[in-house]
């Protein structure tokens, strides 16, 4: 005690100034010391210090120690031998800088309760920030809400109003069945956690209603499929998440005074590899930027224990695995949170219920922050996370300081499609004279570049799942099924009571002949954001599967796909769109449904075809199209153009629209381009017209989709009627 009370009051010797060089092959540390009484110690010297890399003691190449709020920091670099006997210190010049705080607001994974209670908090927390003279920006992470650095507390509290809980396109509703999270997800696959399994092939067979005695392995490749899309979904969310909070980072690294960043989150989960390694890519980032991450956990005060609305399905071992995996996927999502404020000398406030006294303590960064650096040159790169630990040579002082890094193999960043961090000296200059507003500091979106540069991408795209062959860029052109079409033959007569006919006994065979039909499909997709900037990529290959399913009420058609060997589930290839039944609107009894209309003849790729155009009448039931939005169905009344043969009369290709948004899933346009041609399968000896390519285009107003789907080597097969499986109902 008496030994960190000479520290605390100790004046800083003298030294050198020479700025401490970040390497790019190198781990900083940012290190915060304070003494029993919670003062924060700002005049330790480089002899200190020691830092233990998975045990294994590290040479500090690099100090810094910074007291917040100082204009300039001086700082001495070099090797540990080669330190003065007096030991290395900063030198500390005590002007004010102004203060920078940027609340950021997770609306990815923000519930509603959650939203409300932190934008209320951080309302009142503004007053605090300007009331001092600083400055404030307002962001958020997937609907982009950026009010810009400003003192203008109206702009800021617009800004705030604004923001609303985003769905996502990689978040599940948590009432699938199988419903396995990304934790458990990672625990099943990753892990190999048997328990876990057991536990969700349980759950599978009583949610989903099958023979626990004769079904149990189609439970468990239900699991397995259900995880490995939840863990192909979660790694696209985590990636969307951690690169806009690296990058906001980067960019503050440019606002001339003292910077902090409050992440308002609930927390996710990142103890998956490629988010251990974009943690640490946000963690150096904001060392290397000098900003404070101040994390807290919107949930507040909460209970571990389930919910009065969360059901636990099975026995009471099942059961009580269910709660325990529940409580810990709970708490696991906040080490993110605690680490990303531990590893930058910012404060995680969670298990609290008075947000706003926590945004007000956030805001403000501890007094002095140390700032080590080792180097990896001698360290292995084995893919593997590291444990960090910062010991200090005083009794009576308390660290709070970066717990770990990832080091990933070489060559694992580029197969996972992630850039290295900027360099110091490739990152944009700070401006010293920079003005106190700016516009916006939000990452600046860039566009796609296209997929024969040999640049790696401005924007972060997801995992590629194969190399080959190259993708091609997929742009946003969905079709006009209302505009004007202007026919080749304006003399040809088209006969609409005709050419229903014909095309609906085409329908008829096609139902016929068409029980259960597999092909080989390859799916790529991009995510656009709202300005046209690319969110995400990804293409796969998968074999696909459609089931028709007869029923008194009429038939529906199950979609199936499994990824072949080398390629992984993603979200484009969660999506049940529908593609062969699209054709069946020409069946007779369906045709009475649409509003139909001949507009000529032209041609389709070469070939004469008929035009028509159909609208769904009002009022009328629909038998087509309906989305599925956590546990429930949404009609959509469609509207369109077929090509039909004049020859043949079979549907060649459809465009396909929504006659209407649907706000319950904020789905505001959805197109779909289809292609057809015919396949002949010789054990039935029936040639049957199938889609051959499909573009889906879909606007959801903060994102645009863009997914082509190809299909080849089509089989057809057929399943008794005492050998079809019903499809498992959700609870």
């Amino acid at each position: 005690m008496c030994i960190a009370a000479q520290i605390v009051q100790g004046t800083p010797p003298q030294n050198t100034s020479a700025k401490i060089e970040v390497k790019v092959n190198s781990v900083l540390v940012p290190v915060v010391v304070r003494d029993a009484q919670g003062h924060a110690v700002g005049n330790l010297t480089k002899e200190d210090f020691q830092i233990f890399d998975n045990g294994k003691r590290r040479v500090i190449s690099g100090f810094s120690v910074e007291k917040r709020g100082a204009a300039e920091t001086q700082v001495n670099n070099g090797k540990a031998e080669a330190a003065s006997a007096a030991g290395e210190v900063a030198k500390i010049s005590p002007k004010q800088e102004p203060q920078f705080v940027v609340f950021l607001f997770d609306d990815l994974h923000l519930s509603p309760a959650d939203m409300v209670a932190v934008k209320a908090g951080a309302t009142k927390t503004l007053g605090v920030v300007l009331g001092e003279g600083g400055l404030a920006s307002v962001n958020s992470i997937w609907g982009r809400d950026d009010s810009g650095v400003t003192q203008d507390r109206d702009k800021l509290e617009a800004t705030i109003r604004n923001i609303k809980v985003m769905q996502g396109p990689y978040r599940r509703t948590g009432h699938e069945c199988p419903n396995v999270d990304l934790y458990h997800a990672d625990r099943i696959e990753n892990k190999h956690d048997m328990f876990a399994l057991d536990a969700a092939v349980d759950e599978t067979i009583v949610c989903a209603r099958l023979d626990p005695l004769t079904m149990r392995n189609i439970a468990t490749a239900m699991v397995h499929e259900a995880a490995q899309l939840s863990l192909a979904l979660g790694e696209q969310d985590v990636r969307t998440t951690l690169i806009y909070i690296r990058d906001l980072v980067r960019v503050m690294g440019n606002l001339p005074g003292q910077r902090t960043l409050i992440l308002i989150s609930p927390g996710f989960y990142t103890e998956i590899p490629e988010a251990r390694i974009f943690e640490s890519q946000v963690m150096d980032t904001a060392a290397r930027a000098n900003v404070t991450i101040g994390t807290l956990d919107a949930r507040g005060l909460y209970t571990t224990g389930p919910k009065a609305e969360e059901e636990f399905d099975g026995g009471i071992h099942v059961t009580q695995e269910q709660i325990r995996s529940h409580v810990e996927s709970l708490s696991v999502v906040e080490a993110v949170m605690a680490g990303l404020a531990g590893a930058s000398g910012g404060t995680f406030f969670h298990n609290s219920n008075d947000i706003e006294g926590g945004l007000k303590r956030l805001a403000s960064a501890p007094e002095y922050l140390y700032l080590l650096e080792f180097s990896l040159d001698k360290v292995k790169a084995d893919g593997k996370f590291h444990s960090l630990k910062v010991k200090v040579d005083h009794g009576g002082l308390t660290l709070q300081a970066r717990r770990g890094y990832f080091a990933p193999k070489p060559g694992m960043e580029a197969a996972l499609a992630i850039p290295p961090i900027l360099s110091a000296a490739q990152q944009p200059q700070a401006a010293q004279s920079a003005p106190a507003q700016q516009s916006s500091i939000a990452p600046e979106p860039a566009a796609p570049q296209a997929a024969s540069s040999e640049q790696s991408p401005p924007v972060q795209p997801v995992r590629v799942i194969e190399k080959t062959p190259k993708p091609r860029i997929l742009f946003w052109d969905p079709p006009s099924v209302d505009t004007h079409l202007h026919p080749d033959s304006a003399s040809a007569e088209c006969s609409l009571p005709t050419v229903l006919e014909q095309t609906g006994k085409r329908a008829i065979e096609l139902l016929a002949n068409l029980q259960n039909f597999t092909a080989q499909e390859r799916i790529e997709y991009r995510v656009l954001g709202n300005v046209g900037d690319q969110l995400d990529y990804g293409t796969g290959s998968f074999d696909y599967t459609a089931a028709f399913e007869h029923h008194k009420e009429g038939f529906a058609v199950q979609e199936g796909r499994t990824p072949e060997r080398g390629s992984q589930p993603f979200p484009a290839a969660a999506q049940d769109v529908g593609l062969p039944e699209m054709a069946l609107i020409f069946l007779p009894d369906l045709q009475d449904d649409y509003e139909m209309k001949c507009e000529g003849v032209t041609e389709w790729k070469g070939h004469p075809a008929w035009v028509v155009h159909f609208r769904q009448r009002t009022g009328r039931p629909n038998h087509t199209a309906s989305f599925r939005h956590r546990n429930n169905m949404y009609p959509a009344m469609l509207k369109g153009r077929a090509w039909i043969a004049r020859d043949s009369t079979e549907v060649m290709h459809l465009e396909i629209g929504l006659m209407r948004e649907i706000p319950e899933i904020n789905l505001e346009q959805w197109f779909l381009s289809i292609d057809y041609a015919p396949v002949r399968f010789r054990m039935r000896d029936a040639q049957v017209w199938l889609p051959q390519s499909v573009d889906a285009y879909g606007d959801f107003g903060v994102r645009r989709t863009i997914i082509s789907h190809r299909f080849s080597n089509f089989l057809l097969f057929s399943v008794q009627t005492h050998e079809l499986i019903e499809k498992p109902k959700t609870p």
